[in-house]
């Protein structure tokens, strides 16, 4: 609940230390270019870098398939030969080409805007949001298929499980009795310990004294 956190660098580096981070260590951090990770990257101790997140790369990807494979304005071999375009540009940026990337998707939307029907459709749409996401975050990317390959992490999806989890039921879905901000913060906090195995009465304790962006402001109208 990043509304609810004073620094989102600080709560970073809180949960670092806490998990044994040392002063000298450096921790990459693997996300979406949301901007308060980038912000949270940039103002911590011990991050060292971000990463952009694999997961969303290739949902975006999958995204603009979908829209090919959808349209009626594609005969079979049309379709399968702008998929194969877009397999070749996911390929570079799994192997950290993001700009070679870039150029192929660019030009697989100039090709198709010859077709008078493709600037009002959802693949035109789905193009643009893939190569600007692209664009907009090269310096993120890495060679995912080398990571993959050592055996490190290249997407956050396991993280965001986890918190669809935690708040989803009462935050996602906006039903009637939905969660305040620092409600779900709160509650957040213990369902982690209690995840975590950690959830022991001096946890607790320690999770009720946890500062958040509502505390001055509570205590003042108090």
């Amino acid at each position: 609940m990043h509304k609810e956190v004073a620094s989102a660098a600080d709560r970073l580096d809180q949960f670092l230390r806490a998990g044994g981070v040392q002063p000298d260590e450096r921790v990459t951090v693997i996300s979406d270019d949301a901007g308060e990770f980038v912000k949270a990257v940039r103002g911590s101790e011990l991050a060292r870098g971000r990463i952009l997140d694999w997961f969303h790369i290739a949902m975006k990807f999958k995204a603009a398939e979908n829209s090919v494979r959808g349209s009626k304005h594609f005969e079979p071999h049309e379709r399968d030969r702008v998929c194969d375009w877009l397999h070749k540009a996911n390929w570079l940026v799994w192997h950290g080409n993001g700009r070679q990337a870039v150029a192929r998707i660019k030009g697989i939307d100039e090709e198709l805007l010859a077709r008078p029907e493709h600037e009002d459709s959802t693949l035109w749409w789905n193009l643009r949001r893939l190569y600007f996401y692209i664009d907009n975050n090269d310096s993120t990317l890495v060679n995912y298929g080398a990571r993959y390959r050592k055996g490190l992490p290249i997407s956050s999806s396991i993280a965001e499980s986890a918190v669809n989890l935690l708040v989803r039921h009462r935050m996602a879905k906006k039903q009637q009795m939905r969660w305040t901000n620092e409600g779900a913060h709160h509650l957040v906090q213990v369902r982690v310990a209690a995840l975590n195995g950690e959830l022991t009465p001096r946890r607790l304790a320690a999770l009720s004294r946890m500062p958040c962006a509502n505390a001055s402001q509570t205590r003042q109208v108090a």
